[in-house]
């Protein structure tokens, strides 16, 4: 059923631009049925981690402003990435109407830090990575790391000096400690040196003041010998507090009166209480002040000819000058009232000049979906219209006035919430306290008597209070996002701030929308009917091109197949067009599945063809928008919960339910080595950064390359000439100039043409693989100028392995109150339960249960979701455990 309406008070009988107008309408309607707005939300177990620990994340994806479950897309893609935009694990996870779920398993040797949780389909793509899903999480490592760092900083002369105290998990410095550090900046490295702490553990780093977005890698070895990664964000001493001023509308129009909008924050980025005063020669034209999170407006009075001044005090005693906005004697400004119970009043303030009897338009719409639209003549400088709010939905809405030659003159977004949105729901507790190791039975009544269909999908996790620090009401949330950050964006503070408990914030949400950037429609696109450029994926492909052998010519008509190797009997086959591509669409497979791709000449059958494979194309990284939320010393500051989860750890080993951490080689990479490896390898790690290197020289004496490599690798034994890692008796993985082979394979590549041979067994260097490097690699590179491929790689045809499908984990549950259940002899959960699958029957029932730990105090359960009228649900109930 459609939720908006239509409606029109502006047509008149004959009249051209009542014509031209509704021609506009059309285009809006015709642009928003092909541009579709598609927004995505991952629920997580809890909002910090630690190394050994896993994200459990349900997706939920919607479609419109109404936030129905989405069938537009069939595949969403999720990444957790570092502070230097690195993307260090990724998955491709499918989407079932709307919905989707995924594990992050969280290495031993992951480098604390600030991480991004970053989600998107392609289709997201067409309109700017600032709308995907992109939230910063915090992850401490206590597994391989066992240090903290206290980081301060202070100005001398051109330089800044950081001076970063390095710390055992139970306080011991670590003195007398040479490092190795790097300076990161724009995401390349721009200085290499080395350092030692002193008696108390500290190092000395002094940077120069250009450096001021920047971040630090350190390299050292801790208490345990162990090789400890750390990368901490460089905040810059001499930044101070700012304030900006948004004249509501974008203009200051002179002879009126204006709304302004501040907004002030630290040099962190995050809001501060300030107070702003404008004066007008020595008399006081105004003073605005801010909420908690630095946003605050109020009206003066200005004249175009009258100079403003404005000065910003915050709480720490600081004073700044505040620029402010150019002043026009000619133009348009608007006001727009939110703030009654029943309707919304906009008026447009209009310079005498411009007051000219032609014809204006009221838009009110959300990305071209046109909910109101009025019509009024520029009779007078002061035009006033209103809407009524129960025809409006809930969600960033924006009013658009267009002039005469129907482009728009001045916008305005504002936040409308709409009771009706929000899906009513009774939880229930078998019981109101518990004691620990006790079942917990939980009762879900979601919709209302009145709903004739009360089918939803539901997703809920529950955490043990005393053991995280973060705010579960001010984080973000299924409300805030596809609400909020779906339609704004830069950083949005404390984003579940404003759906509290109490009900919605509608004061400070205006505030927000008066000072954060938007989600808007090109209005020049509107008849131009563009073709996206990301297309909507409903499964995996597969594609590339066949080109003549040795030659950029296209190889057209080629008969083209795509065979599993899992089973040599499943194929599909396809056709070359005339450009030589090809393409396997359709596809659902897992991840780590190889393929071999074949073809076929159209003429005489021949296999003469040069197969070249499109490389999958991931959306950019750019700068974190939620920057505000990353946080220094992340070890330091969730110690309690390192030593926590290190108890918890110690006794799912004890169980042999998880392995114990990694004990690493000691690596130690010279400059002497990194200049035998070539630099065309294609080691992600870089160039010479592996366990062992063979070069060229030191192949010289074998006849075969697994002959030459058998005996000299350490933990690497050759069965049947496939090289397999003795850690685990694997088969590793061959990656020949890139390219992914079969182990087997190693035995028909020309000795004489390999440069180098690196060998990649330990987590330091083989996480950055992912699933394919968890047996370890070896990476081969030829001699430039020459091709080890063309000397064993059969014509017309190749391996491919591309990212299949995540295949989920199973959520460990402890269970009490039988007897041949799963019992933990100490039971110290963070997250003390995850159900992402619960589902709403016809009359909105549902239910799940749970085991309480060891851990006494306030637990909360955290239930989201939404239901088949994209209707939303958030629940947060405590409980007492004794």
């Amino acid at each position: 059923m459609r939720f908006l309406l239509v409606f029109l008070v502006l047509l008149l009988n004959g009249s051209v631009y009542s014509q031209d107008i509704q021609k506009v309408l059309t285009d809006m309607e015709t642009y928003h049925r092909s541009n579709p707005q598609e927004k995505l939300y991952l629920h997580l177990d809890k909002y910090a981690y630690t190394a050994g620990e896993t994200i459990w994340f349900k997706a939920y994806t919607t479609i419109g402003l109404q936030n129905l479950f989405s069938n537009h897309s069939g595949i969403a893609y999720v990444e957790l990435i570092d502070g230097a935009k690195r993307t260090v694990s990724s998955m491709t996870i499918p989407l079932v109407m709307g919905l989707g779920m995924g594990d992050f398993k969280l290495q031993d040797t992951i480098t604390e830090g600030s991480y991004r949780l970053r989600a998107y389909t392609n289709w997201m793509r067409n309109a700017d990575e600032a709308y995907f899903y992109d939230r910063t999480i915090q992850i401490t490592n206590g597994r391989t790391d066992n240090v903290m760092t206290k980081t301060s900083v202070r100005t001398e002369g051109k330089d800044n000096v950081y001076t970063i105290q390095l710390k055992s998990l139970s306080g011991l410095p670590l003195a007398k400690r040479q490092l190795r550090y790097e300076v990161l900046s724009g995401g390349e490295t721009v200085e290499r040196k080395r350092g030692n702490t002193d008696e108390e553990g500290n190092l000395l780093i002094a940077l120069s003041k250009k450096y001021g977005d920047a971040y630090l890698k350190l390299r050292f070895d801790n208490l345990e010998k162990l090789p400890v990664n750390k990368l901490l964000r460089i905040v810059p001493p001499t930044l101070a507090n700012s304030v900006q001023l948004f004249p509501e509308g974008g203009k200051l129009l002179g002879d009126r009166i204006n709304n302004i909008a501040v907004k002030a924050i630290n040099p962190k980025g995050m809001g501060i209480k300030a107070k702003v005063t404008f004066t007008i020669g020595k008399d006081t034209a105004g003073v605005i002040e801010t909420n908690s999170l630095g946003m605050g407006a109020g009206y003066i009075f200005v004249q175009p000819d009258t100079p403003v001044a404005a000065r910003a005090a915050f709480e720490d005693g600081s004073e700044v000058d505040v620029p402010m906005p150019s002043v026009y004697a000619s133009g348009y400004a608007i006001t727009v009232n939110n703030q009654n119970g029943s309707k919304v009043f906009a008026q447009l303030n209009v310079s005498k000049d411009l007051v000219s009897q032609k014809e204006v338009y009221f838009v009110l719409h959300h990305l071209s979906e046109v909910i109101f639209v009025s019509k009024q003549k520029l009779s007078k400088d002061e035009l006033v219209f209103s809407v009524d709010k129960k025809m409006m939905p809930t969600g960033v809405l924006t009013i658009s006035v267009l002039d005469e030659r129907f482009q728009p003159i001045v916008e305005r977004p504002f936040f409308n919430y709409n009771l009706n949105s929000m899906l009513p729901v009774v939880l229930h507790l078998n019981k109101e306290r518990f004691t620990t190791r006790e079942r917990v039975k939980v009762d879900l009544s979601v919709g209302s008597d009145s709903d004739s269909i009360r089918f939803g999908a539901f997703s809920a996790s529950v955490i043990d209070l005393s053991k995280i620090k973060d705010s579960v009401s001010l984080a973000p949330n299924i409300i805030s996002t596809l609400l909020l950050n779906s339609d704004l964006n830069g950083y949005i503070e404390n984003p579940g701030y404003y759906f509290g408990s109490e009900g919605v914030r509608s004061r400070d949400l205006d505030l927000l929308m008066l000072t954060q950037g938007w989600r808007n429609i090109d209005w020049g696109e509107l008849e131009g009917n563009r073709k996206p450029k990301y297309d909507v994926e409903k499964a995996l492909k597969i594609s590339g091109y066949t080109k003549k052998l040795g030659r950029t010519k296209p190889e057209i008509g080629a008969k083209v197949q795509l065979i599993s190797t899992k089973n040599f009997m499943n194929f599909v086959d396809t056709t070359s067009n005339e450009e030589g591509y090809f393409e396997f669409n359709d596809l659902l497979f897992p991840d780590s599945v190889k393929f071999l791709v074949s073809a076929r000449d159209a003429n005489k059958g021949k296999n003469n063809i040069d197969i070249v494979i499109d490389k999958e194309e991931r959306a950019s990284v750019g700068d974190n928008r939620n920057r505000g939320d990353e946080i220094e010393d992340v070890n330091a500051m969730y110690i309690d919960q390192i030593n926590q989860s290190k108890q918890f750890f110690a006794e799912l080993e004890r169980q042999g339910l998880m392995e114990k951490s990694i004990a690493i080689e000691e690596v130690v990479v010279r400059a002497s080595a990194k200049k035998k490896v070539s630099e065309y390898s294609s080691n992600l790690n870089g160039p010479g950064n592996a366990d062992q290197v063979l070069t060229s020289e030191e192949l010289s004496t074998c006849s075969t390359l697994d002959m030459c490599l058998s005996g000299r690798l350490m933990g690497v034994s050759f069965v049947g000439g496939v090289p397999y890692n003795t850690r685990g008796n694997v088969p590793m993985q061959i990656v020949l100039d890139g390219m992914y082979l079969e182990g087997d394979q190693l035995s028909m590549i020309n000795i004489n043409d390999v440069e180098s041979v690196e060998v990649l067994r330990n987590a330091n260097y083989t996480s950055i693989y992912g699933v394919n490097g968890g047996n370890g690699l070896l990476i081969i590179t030829s001699k430039r100028g020459t091709s080890a491929m063309n000397n064993y790689v059969p014509k017309g045809i190749m391996t491919v392995q591309p990212q299949g499908l995540h295949v989920n984990r199973e959520f460990y549950k402890p269970v009490y109150d039988v007897e041949d259940g799963n019992k933990l002899s100490r039971d110290l959960r963070t997250t003390i339960h995850w159900e992402p699958n619960i589902v709403a029957d016809k009359s909105g029932k549902a239910s799940f249960d749970f085991f309480t730990a060891d851990g006494k105090g306030r637990y909360v359960i955290i239930v989201e979701g939404l239901d088949l009228s994209g209707r939303i649900l958030r629940k947060l109930v405590e409980f007492e455990v004794d």
